[in-house]
């Protein structure tokens, strides 16, 4: 009996330690993403001739839209180079209604992005119309060659 008293503790308590409680969720550490470390020149370059960008959110939707950008956690050990060039164009980005949110980035380092060299970075448009709006308890960023450290500021 004795024996059997102390094999049914042991099961109980070694039960006990094979039993996790629900943890609460932790916030996200800064910067979310995967790394990106690019150990060469960085030349990146968007060409439209006869062009039009559009993206866009409905109703509570997220519409990013980056050209010739960097976006995220990026490591550049080097120069970088980034030209968005556009002739008759139009390039647009969309929110609309209910919390819909729009960003967007033309030549431009969003977020934890470094740059261990020389910089250009460079919006060229002719004919353009570069549009970013937001309805209706919405909200838009918009970033033309720049350097902008937060990624979910809209």
């Amino acid at each position: 009996m004795k024996k059997l008293a102390i094999l049914s503790l042991s099961l109980i308590s070694a039960g006990a330690f094979a039993f996790t409680f629900p943890q609460p969720p932790q916030p996200p550490t800064q910067p979310s993403g995967p790394q990106i470390n690019v150990n060469a020149p960085s030349v990146q370059v968007t060409s439209l001739s006869h062009s039009a960008v559009i993206n866009s959110a409905t109703w509570g939707g997220d519409a990013r839209q980056n050209l010739a950008s960097n976006s995220g956690n990026v490591n550049i050990n080097a120069n970088s180079v980034q030209v968005a060039q556009a002739r008759s164009s139009a390039i647009i980005n969309t929110a609309s209604g209910s919390g819909a949110k729009a960003t967007q980035s033309l030549a431009t380092n969003l977020g934890h992005v470094n740059v261990n060299g020389a910089q250009l970075q460079l919006v060229a448009a002719k004919r353009s119309f570069i549009s970013n709006s937001a309805y209706g308890n919405s909200s838009a960023v918009q970033n033309l060659s720049t350097n902008n450290g937060c990624q979910t500021c809209n």
